[in-house]
């Protein structure tokens, strides 16, 4: 059975010519031009003055500057567990345990021949 192309798409999946979808982003280019002229602009000693604003405004309580600052420094918290499915995480990491064990078995058979 052949691939339906629903008359605007070829056999692989892409846009036919002509299809007003497929044209891609018209803003990406000056999105990119936009980009580079602001990393152009700002310099490490600006960076280390907003860094030094952000620690200063954390320090004094701000919760919007602890909230950014916070997870690029230790890092985002991790999501709590689900109570209930914690036997079933704790089945798949043996799983994957197992599995881990057994390729690492077949990749020394394989080197020892």
């Amino acid at each position: 059975m052949t691939p339906s192309t629903n008359g605007s798409r070829k056999v692989n999946g892409q846009f036919s010519e002509g299809n007003k979808y497929g044209r891609g982003n018209p803003h990406a280019q000056k999105v990119a031009q936009l980009r580079t002229a602001l990393i152009e602009s700002i310099t490490p000693e600006d960076i280390k003055e907003i860094a030094a604003t952000l620690l200063t405004q954390a320090k004094a309580g701000d919760i919007s500057s602890c909230k950014f600052l916070l997870p690029y420094l230790v890092g985002t918290a991790p999501l709590p567990c689900n109570p209930d499915e914690i036997e079933l995480q704790e089945m798949q990491l043996h799983a994957k345990t197992k599995e881990e064990e057994k390729k690492e078995r077949q990749r020394i058979q394989f080197d020892f021949l």
